[in-house]
């Protein structure tokens, strides 16, 4: 006991005698790891990812799709992110992929049952990478902005509607054709009413052209399509009775005749049926005894549900029996008039019209889509990039534990070699 006290006492002179030595030494080694740890550092980003719209909590995208995490590093955000900061050609997808770590912040249970992430933590250390000037921040914020980018363009809107372009015809069916664009501009139609009820005041600053920049002047051109371009070809046509091909022509209209007239006899029939039962249950059910005095109140839950079926099964019948008429109006007219060459030739030249006005609307509305998409979509995601201060980069408590295990280690040594040499003496 008394030797080991002896020791350390010894030991603590030697510490004192040498104190300004092993201080010089201690701040040489922390000058050193601070400055390994420091340009290490440069090689490593952080940024925290937050989904903010409402569908996020329930695992979703926007559109109501199954919402996939992992997609922040999938190769096509990464391939996008090598494009943006132009490292093409010194790195592919799967080593920045690689270089990623992805984690959600705050999973876990509340209050015993399981909740879903809206937040993520995603890290890059590109120690590996051949960056050339590039620094990690800009790689980790490429990724960020081309994830952003293809998030807003497959899961905020469909678009689909807007992306189809129409076969602009040389020899169509004009009856067919023109029943066809109809569908197709009252799809467009819909499609922008949806956005003004969103937002009537939007306005696209990047397309100085203000008939084409905001969804009202475009409205106005849908709807001219549609109550006064569509109708005027539509009568010509019907009134003309054009028909490239008239046998052909009638021989359709008389087949859907057939199948409107199978619909009309079926609604009819669930009429009759519906208003039989009610005839029932008002029978079934008295409300007065014999004496005629009220003495009961009849439920009308039953019978109110009947009648409401009634009603849209006569409705049906209604609807299917004026498309009979028309039908048969058009049909009347291809066998009694004989257009001939130069009214098919003026229809034809109404339908291509009309087709190269669809599909400019169509490219007009996508362009301004695109932008109001971008604009309501801006807070869907956010990013905050992490940023170390210069104490921070020196990693200062990783930096003093380390150089004083290399003075311990180093003291030990050299405690070693002192022992061995006396021993090697004696």
């Amino acid at each position: 006991m008394d030797d080991i006290k002896e020791k350390i006492k010894q030991a603590l002179r030697h510490i004192w005698t040498n104190k300004y030595r092993l201080f010089l030494c201690l701040l040489t080694l922390c000058c050193l790891f601070g400055l390994v740890h420091y340009f290490k550092s440069a090689d490593s980003a952080t940024a925290s990812i937050s989904f903010n719209y409402s569908e996020a909590a329930l695992g979703m995208n926007p559109n109501k799709t199954r919402f996939n995490a992992y997609e922040i590093v999938s190769d096509e955000v990464m391939e996008r992110a090598i494009r943006r900061v132009g490292l093409q050609d010194s790195l592919t997808a799967s080593q920045l992929a690689q270089c990623l770590y992805l984690s959600p912040e705050g999973t876990g249970s509340a209050n015993g049952s399981e909740y879903i992430s809206t937040n993520y933590y995603l890290s890059i250390n590109a120690r590996k990478l051949e960056l050339g000037s590039r620094k990690a921040t800009d790689l980790l914020q490429s990724v960020c902005e081309s994830y952003r980018e293809i998030f807003q363009s497959n899961y905020c809107d469909n678009q689909s509607l807007l992306k189809e372009k129409l076969e602009v015809t040389s020899a169509c069916e004009p009856y067919l054709r023109l029943n066809e664009l109809e569908v197709r501009a009252e799809g467009l139609n819909r499609y922008l009413n949806a956005r003004l009820q969103e937002n009537k005041s939007f306005t696209d600053e990047a397309n100085p052209d203000s008939a084409t920049n905001n969804f009202t002047t475009l409205g106005k051109k849908i709807n001219n399509l549609v109550d006064y371009d569509l109708p005027n070809a539509m009568a010509f046509v019907i009134e003309g009775g054009v028909a490239r091909d008239p046998s052909m022509l009638t021989s359709i209209l008389e087949y859907k005749n057939k199948i409107d007239d199978l619909a009309m006899r079926t609604q009819q029939a669930y009429y009759d049926a519906d208003k039989k039962g009610i005839s029932i249950y008002e029978k079934s059910i008295p409300t007065v005894d014999e004496a005629s005095e009220y003495y009961m109140s009849r439920t009308k839950t039953a019978m109110d549900a009947l009648a409401r079926s009634a009603d849209a099964s006569l409705s049906d019948a209604t609807d299917y029996q004026s498309e009979i008429v028309s039908t048969n109006y058009v049909i009347q007219k291809i066998r009694e008039l004989d257009a001939g060459q130069p009214r098919l030739a003026e229809a034809q030249a109404m339908v291509n019209k009309l087709e190269a006005a669809i599909n400019e609307i169509s490219e007009q509305l996508f362009v301004l889509d695109k932008a109001y998409v971008k604009y309501k979509s801006q807070n869907y995601i956010t990013f905050a990039y992490g940023s170390s201060s210069f104490i921070q980069r020196l990693s200062l408590k990783k930096t003093l534990m380390e150089s004083v295990a290399v003075m311990l280690g180093g003291a030990w040594l050299l405690h070693e070699r002192k022992r061995r040499k006396v021993r090697h003496h004696k």
